[in-house]
């Protein structure tokens, strides 16, 4: 099949469209109200509250950068006990979120800018991400679909979930940059500089995180598809991988010094990546050649055979990688902490179990999505569709298998949902504009969310005991809690892993824990220390780390230790107020804090040893 021009994709409305206002109106709009509804929700709470475990320590890694920490330095020592903490995390995001406080410290005080910048830099992400939705929907399908993809944006909530007041964190810079590449490549498969912008976002994607590893990969794969079988699109292929290629080894010359080129990560841009992307993506750029009348059979096995080598060089430079991100960390941490992160729950998982408040709403929507595209490639038997249609379906498989690429899935498919609603023509009663805005509202996100919470009252249980956990846990999190650990002499805390970032950035302590596998023996010491069975054996753990404090959150610690697993415990006997000898109780100066702190007795430890 070959791509049709831009040309011919329907920039123009289409009859009985109304626009009344510019499109850059309706954009502003949607952004202002969004902004305006994330005030009111998450934002009440904004002073109180760092938000997700993330947005609280990129908050840290920024701060140690405005106070002189170097760019290609990302090491702090306010985690991961005494070695403290390389982390992988790009400075690109530090940079302008440091820009915006600093700028805005020259008008307020540094507290109230940081509090400003944490709520204006989630929707300086979204602003771009929203603007190229609209407009590449309505380059295809017309204005009306892209006023259709605003409205079921507004009414998107687990895709601007990750764009809400105080996300700093870099999961919506992925997010934005990957699903703008998407959507450029499919509005506009003949222009060249699309594709090389959606290029350069992806490998800027790529350097921020490999959290979007598996998106990025699937666009560079289908868009390899499409050039290898159709030759038109091969100039548009190669001006996407060439920038894909280009983008990646930028980001690893800026964010990775000299000194640690050879320090192969799996987590982040290293050697081995650029190795890969470069031989893979030039063997491509090759077999896609005009210049020479291969058979579709020779390009395929020169790209694929090139692309295997590409990935032999990978695996030698560190053979773990070939495991994942998570290749290089010891097998302990899976039970110790990763089988429990949220971001890697499953949603059809979730379906199983009867879980079904997001997870039924969701599959849904993503179903909806992907048929509503199979709907419209029947009629258009386009390239761009299939193109379309293949990537909404990866997305949601991804956002089946992990929770993290819920945000990726759900933003893609607005665009063929808004699409095939801007087709319907209404009926004899019933205006083409008000049938859309029905059909809007009862196929959005929130809409199908919402029935399946609805269904998850009337046939399961109420999940009041699970419900005053989670309060409970955040309460713990709170500024106003973790600033009563902050009057204590500076030392470092064994705590619970969930409390690790929160206590790092607004406390002068430095903790042993914190959610961050490139800290994984120090999370592996800190269950032990927990878990102990005996006070020798939390003692000699305590000694070597040379723990300070140790300190329990009620909301945290108390409704857990009733499992079988923590009986006899560490934990258990902190929680019922029969700590060992060597950990003294230390009263905080505010009698209704929700922490129990224990000062290590040096003298008493060594006994115990």
């Amino acid at each position: 099949m070959t791509a049709p021009s831009d040309a011919s994709a329907g920039a123009k409305s289409r009859p009985g469209e109304t626009a009344r206002l510019p499109a850059w109106a309706w954009w502003a709009i949607t952004l202002a109200i969004i902004a305006v509804r994330a005030g009111f929700t998450t934002g009440r709470g904004l002073s109180d509250y760092l938000g997700d475990m993330d947005d609280a320590a990129r908050l840290l890694q920024v701060k140690e950068f405005i106070a002189g920490s170097a760019w290609f330095d990302t090491t702090t020592m306010k985690m991961g006990g005494n070695a403290g903490m390389l982390s992988h995390w790009s400075r690109l995001i530090d940079l302008p979120i440091a820009a915006l406080i600093v700028v805005l410290n020259t008008v307020m005080p540094v507290t109230t800018a940081e509090l400003a910048a944490r709520a204006i830099w989630p929707l300086l992400v979204l602003a771009p991400l929203l603007w190229c939705l609209f407009r590449t929907v309505a380059v295809t399908a017309g204005e009306q679909a892209g006023r259709i993809a605003l409205i079921l944006a507004m009414l998107c909530p687990l895709g601007l979930y990750q764009f809400d007041v105080g996300r700093i964190d870099h999961h919506n810079v992925m997010i934005a940059t990957t699903v703008s590449a998407a959507l450029l490549m499919w509005a506009h498969p003949s222009r060249l500089s699309a594709w090389r912008t959606a290029g350069a976002l992806c490998g800027l994607a790529l350097t921020i995180g490999f959290e979007a590893l598996a998106p990025v990969a699937a666009l560079a794969v289908a868009a390899a598809v499409w050039g290898l079988l159709d030759r038109g699109q091969a100039p548009a292929v190669r001006q996407f991988t060439l920038a894909l290629m280009l983008a990646i080894a930028a980001g690893f010359l800026v964010g990775i010094p000299p000194s640690r080129w050879l320090d192969v990560r799996c987590d982040a841009i290293s050697l081995n990546l650029v190795a890969l992307s470069s031989i893979a993506g030039l063997g491509l750029v090759f077999a896609l050649t005009s210049k020479a009348n291969w058979s579709l059979t020779t390009r395929l096995l020169l790209a694929a055979s090139i692309a295997v080598f590409g990935l032999i060089v990978y695996a030698w430079l560190e053979p773990k990688c070939l495991a994942g991100p998570m290749g290089q960390l010891p097998a302990e941490i899976k039970s110790v902490w990763l089988d429990y992160v949220a971001e890697t729950r499953s949603i059809l998982a979730d379906l199983l179990h009867g879980k079904i408040e997001q997870s039924l709403g969701l599959i849904a929507f993503f179903a909806a999505a992907i048929a509503m595209q199979g709907h419209r490639l029947a009629s258009s038997r386009s390239a761009r569709d299939v193109f379309l249609l293949a990537l909404v379906s990866a997305f949601a498989a991804f956002a089946c298998w992990q929770y993290k690429y819920i945000a990726y899935a759900s933003f893609l498919s607005l665009a063929p949902v808004a699409c095939w609603i801007s087709s319907l023509r209404g009926t004899n009663e019933i205006r083409p504009a008000s049938a859309q805005l029905i059909a809007a509202i009862l196929f959005s996100q929130a809409s199908l969310i919402g029935l399946s919470g609805y269904l998850q009252k009337v046939f399961s249980a109420p999940l009041v005991l699970s419900e005053r956990i989670r309060n409970s846990a955040e309460a713990c999190a709170s500024n106003t809690a973790v600033s009563d650990l902050a009057h204590l002499p500076p030392g470092l805390i064994a705590a619970r892993i969930d409390l690790g970032a929160y206590v790092a950035a607004l406390t002068p302590h430095r903790v042993l824990s914190a959610p961050y596998h490139r800290i994984s023996s120090a999370i592996i010491t800190n269950h032990k220390i927990f878990a102990a069975r005996s006070a020798g054996e939390a003692a000699a753990l305590i000694a070597r780390e040379g723990i300070d404090y140790v300190v329990t959150c009620k909301g945290l610690d108390d409704p857990f230790v009733a499992e079988p697993e923590w009986q006899g415990t560490l934990r258990a006997d902190l929680v019922s107020g029969s700590p060992p000898a060597f950990l003294i109780p230390v009263a905080l100066a505010n009698p209704q804090t929700l922490f129990n702190v224990w000062r290590v007795d040096k003298a008493r430890l060594n006994p115990q040893l």
